[in-house]
């Protein structure tokens, strides 16, 4: 271990702290004293210890602005909820008048004249109907005889 960062006793000294809270060490150093913390409950005590309260309070850069723009996108989803769900409440309130109406009712009362009912012809529908048939036995017939070959 270096003897710049480590004590005789192998823990960090208050140059390698203040140095690993500014981010100030090269990577072989920062590495060393990171596997050191890791293994040293004594330097990984003083390392949380050397924060003060104001430090670990600060938010990060942008932070803020982007919580006021979720607020904002939020508050926005809202307003555009609250139009939607009146568009659909005045939807639902003009089909429930239309069905609770009167002028469903006017159609509805009257009496059907069953006379004047008369019955559909089906000749096309037949027609239509055993053409498929037979085109359909011909098709079958076809790769009957193809797989007889």
């Amino acid at each position: 271990m270096k003897n710049t960062y480590f004590d005789e006793n192998g823990h960090l000294l208050k140059i390698a702290i203040k140095k690993f809270k500014d981010g100030t060490l090269d990577d072989e150093n920062l590495v060393l004293i990171a596997k050191h913390i890791g293994s040293c409950e004594k330097c990984a005590d003083l390392i949380a210890n050397s924060f003060n309260f104001d430090e670990l309070l600060e938010a990060p850069l942008g932070f803020e602005e982007e919580i006021e723009n979720k607020i904002k996108k939020k508050k926005k989803d809202n307003i555009q909820f609250m139009f939607y769900s009146f568009r659909v409440a005045m939807v639902a309130c003009i089909a429930l008048i239309v069905v609770f109406s009167n002028t469903l009712n006017i159609s509805g009362n009257r009496k059907l004249e069953l006379n004047n009912i008369n019955s559909q012809n089906l000749s096309i529908v037949s027609h239509i109907n055993s053409s498929l048939n037979n085109f359909s036995e011909k098709v079958i017939k076809m790769e009957v005889f193809n797989n007889e070959k």
